[in-house]
């Protein structure tokens, strides 16, 4: 009998380690820390469960489970991190930018979804804005600019050329060249699917 409860117990902590790795270590491509988080937030649920009678009580096994799934999300967030930004400078996220559009002076635009994506480089070293457009309606615009990560306050990052789309599940990138302090190289520009700019990166 005893044997037969601590192998219950075993497959609970495995069950819930699998369950939780899978929900959460998704949400590391909005924060690093927000899986963690999320396991915290989740042993404290599976808690009301049981008190609502929604899960077997076996808190022990449950608690071990989120323990063995905070250690498996080390490296498995280091390994979504690293297939996201490889050997890449960033994130960089820059700001909203809050100003007039005027579509006819893009440098460069291509069609995207329901609208348009727009470039804008500009003269003076500033940095370039990225733009998306619906019928001439901006539904968000981002100012590209590195120096707003404080490890990258002195540097600059002034054109992107020769972009190019690729659509993914819950976020689109744009691949393009960019022209920064080590000279041109390769970056990556993430949006949301529901609209919304992520970050980008660059290439070193």
């Amino acid at each position: 009998m005893a044997t037969a409860v601590r192998r219950k117990g075993v497959f609970v902590s495995i069950l819930t380690a699998i369950i939780v790795v899978a929900m959460t270590v998704p949400f590391t491509v909005i924060h690093p820390v927000l899986p963690f988080t999320l396991v915290l937030m989740g042993y404290g649920c599976f808690g009301l469960m049981q008190r609502w009678r929604w899960l077997p009580k076996d808190r022990p096994s449950y608690l071990i489970g989120c323990l063995v799934a905070l250690i498996v999300l080390l490296p498995a967030s280091s390994v979504v991190k690293f297939a996201e930004q490889g050997f890449d400078d960033g994130p960089f996220y820059g700001e909203p930018f809050i100003g007039r559009i005027v579509a006819a002076a893009a440098s460069d635009r291509l069609p995207y979804r329901e609208g348009e994506l727009l470039i804008y480089n500009r003269a003076d070293a500033k940095a370039p804005i990225l733009v998306y457009q619906i019928e001439d309606e901006t539904a968000w615009a981002q100012v590209l600019d590195v120096s707003k990560n404080p490890r990258y306050a002195n540097y600059e990052f002034t054109a992107m050329q020769e972009p190019s789309l690729a659509y993914g599940i819950f976020r689109d990138r744009l691949d393009f060249l960019g022209t920064w302090n080590f000279g041109t190289e390769r970056g990556r520009a993430y949006f949301w699917k529901w609209g919304g700019f992520h970050r980008f990166f660059l290439s070193w």
